[in-house]
């Protein structure tokens, strides 16, 4: 026994029991695989943030959740795993938020190399960050960073799919240092969202400042009935799920995404 689980791998049962498993029958259709992509548009998001859109071959468009990622397959085999900022379009394109890392690899090639047709390769899709069925009626979503692109998606795909949008009030939250990563807004005419940033190194913002999930947890949302998605650091992603779950979220209502900077 770790932490309260079982590790099936060295252990085993001696009396029946009784197993709470949470269903992905969703993911059960979708298999990882590689295709080539070429990218199709690169655009700047902040100082320190490009968009890039990547197309596949129409007769291999990638099948995905909102809230997965990819791995990108770049020079030499390296690879380096990106969420994907949007929900499944038409022409089968898909978008990439991605931070530059001080002399990083792969951000070398993304910042001052790459150009449009430039011809890669993605596994995916990847990953279990995605919608789950719920019977909780608030939506609590937060974000660090370009944590905020499976976010993105997640509300494109409620914009998109009416029937999946069963929450009486949905709450964004996304942290940031400065004004300049706030470089989204959530616009959509037919989703309520409450959209609240947070900043962390910016003397003259007007709004909330500190860490994202404080400033959720100072709203006095009633988690009781409640769901939260969380996208970001390492940080961030354990230390709100600890303070959610002891301020009332049930453990198995948080959901996350943490992401771990790569060279």
């Amino acid at each position: 026994m770790l932490n309260g689980f079982i590790l099936t791998c060295c252990r085993s049962a001696t009396t029946d029991v009784q197993l709470d498993i949470e269903s992905l029958e969703s993911l059960g259709g979708l298999k990882a695989k590689i295709l080539p992509c070429r990218i199709n548009q690169i655009h700047l998001l902040a100082d320190d943030v490009i968009a890039v859109t990547l197309r596949t071959p129409p007769s291999s468009f990638l099948e995905y959740l909102p809230g997965q990622y990819v791995n990108v397959i770049g020079e030499d085999g390296i690879r380096r795993s990106y969420s994907i900022a949007n929900a499944p379009r038409d022409d089968g394109t898909v978008t990439l938020q991605i931070r530059k890392v001080e002399a990083g690899q792969m951000s070398d090639y993304w910042f001052n190399r790459a150009r449009a047709n430039d011809l890669l390769r993605i596994e995916g899709p990847l990953g279990t960050f995605c919608l789950r069925k719920t019977k909780a009626s608030t939506l609590i979503l937060l974000a660090t960073g370009t944590g905020i692109a499976p976010l993105k998606a997640i509300l494109e795909q409620l914009s998109a799919s009416p029937r999946l949008n069963t929450y009486n009030s949905i709450h964004l939250y996304w942290g940031g240092r400065t004004e300049q990563d706030l470089y989204w807004r959530p616009e959509f005419s037919d989703l309520q969202v409450h959209y609240i940033p947070v900043l962390s190194r910016s003397p003259e913002w007007k709004g909330l400042t500190g860490y994202v999930q404080q400033a959720a947890l100072s709203n006095d949302l009633d988690l009781g009935d409640a769901v939260v998605y969380a996208c970001g650091s390492e940080a961030m992603i354990h230390d709100a799920r600890t303070q959610f779950i002891s301020a009332g979220l049930a453990a198995n209502q948080f959901y996350y995404e943490s992401f771990v900077s790569s060279d």
